[in-house]
């Protein structure tokens, strides 16, 4: 990046002590970087004019199409700079004025262009959509078209990801693989907080030739009431809080001993009226005595691995009794039709008190991260915790 070597400013007066002639010609002399003819200036670059002997006037930067970059003059005068990234493979003209303590004006102009990235890197999809509301254990998470794999530049990316939030929450970005990161706070959100976040990377150096682009734009969402969901697989019982709240105890039957529920916290991923449920896409070969082909109806998913909670008709007699299912959690019509109702995308689900032998993954089957403690979390991101609030 091109610095800028700060110009004294010289002051005169109107004429010496022997009575030397007033000049014709402006002393004003500019600095100016990147030098003329420049044809591969890096994007993020600061472009600088400075004047000795003098101070600007005017300096504009136009590209090839007849618009101008963004800058700021400093106080007085002595500089001017860049404050936004260049454009990818971009001819410059730029033009600059400065008078001198004699008020006599000079004026000078350059041309350079910069540099076509050999790749671009962008956002491709960031969850949850604008204008969503969504559940408490909601991550946010940007996913990227290349891979992203320098620590160096996984900060980078994670420092220019602008997150605010309506109400201060602590988090911190993690790389759940490497063309995905997910921002999760160190506690659940508070409830009825406005978040937002900008995905723009554009002019940020990425590595080999690679800059970042303009993918992704500004998702904005809400978080909506807690509404917590326990499965407690030996009692064979769900309640279901919202805003700490009990609405309903629900008998359930879980998964049977071969098949056990996984343990611990999972994050709705969506919900379904409908699924056609196979069990040979589970691993169940056709014709044992554990397949299974079921149309299944208000079925809310929690992990890709295709874990729901669903109702569960022909198990009605072993719910709050026994866990009879393939690793679902099973209900009676009514209540799964009641439960599918209540809950949104990102409400947290707890399986407690099972046999332990399968535990819900922290990464890659689901929000699963908030089975890591926050420290565990931190492991991932290569910035560090950072706080979300509102901008100035």
């Amino acid at each position: 990046m091109f610095a800028f070597a700060a110009m004294v400013i010289l002051g005169a007066c109107g004429e010496d002590s022997g009575g030397a002639a007033r000049p014709t010609v402006s002393s004003a002399r500019f600095v100016m970087t990147p030098q003329d003819g420049n044809d591969a200036v890096a994007p993020e670059s600061v472009v600088t004019v400075g004047s000795g002997g003098g101070k600007l006037a005017e300096v504009v930067l136009v590209a090839g199409d007849g618009s101008t970059a963004s800058g700021r003059m400093s106080p007085g005068g002595a500089s001017w700079y860049t404050d936004k990234p260049l454009r990818y493979g971009t001819k410059y003209t730029l033009k600059a004025s400065a008078v001198d303590v004699y008020g006599l004006t000079t004026s000078t102009s350059e041309t350079f262009t910069t540099l076509t990235p050999a790749t671009i890197v962008s956002a491709e999809k960031v969850t949850p959509e604008k204008g969503a509301t969504v559940g408490v254990g909601m991550p946010v998470s940007v996913e990227f078209d290349h891979a992203v794999k320098d620590v160096a530049v996984r900060a980078a990316v994670e420092r220019r990801l602008r997150l605010t939030s309506s109400t201060p929450v602590e988090g911190a970005w993690g790389w759940v693989d490497d063309k995905t990161v997910r921002f999760r706070p160190k506690d659940y959100w508070p409830t009825g907080t406005k978040v937002s976040v900008a995905t723009d990377l554009y002019g940020l150096p990425m590595g080999d030739g690679a800059y970042g682009g303009t993918g992704g734009g500004v998702s904005d969402f809400v978080i909506g009431p807690a509404v917590m969901t326990t499965v407690d697989s030996a009692a064979h019982q769900m309640t279901v809080t919202r805003n700490g709240e009990l609405l309903r105890t629900v008998p359930v039957t879980t998964g049977k001993p071969g098949f056990t529920t996984r343990s611990g916290t999972k994050v709705i991923l969506g919900k379904e009226e409908h699924v056609l449920m196979d069990g040979t896409t589970v691993g169940i070969a056709e014709g044992s005595s554990d397949a299974y082909r079921l149309d299944v109806y208000w079925a809310t998913r929690v992990t890709w691995s295709g874990e729901y909670l669903h109702a569960a008709p022909w198990s009605v007699g072993s719910q709050g009794v026994a866990n009879v299912s393939h690793g679902c959690v099973g209900m009676s019509t009514e209540n799964a039709q009641w439960y599918y109702g209540v809950v949104t995308v990102g409400d947290v689900v707890n399986v407690i008190n099972t046999d332990s032998s399968k535990t819900m993954e922290p990464i890659g089957n689901g929000y699963g991260e908030w089975n890591l403690s926050w420290d565990e979390w931190l492991k991932d991101s290569a910035a560090g915790a950072v706080t979300a609030a509102k901008p100035v």
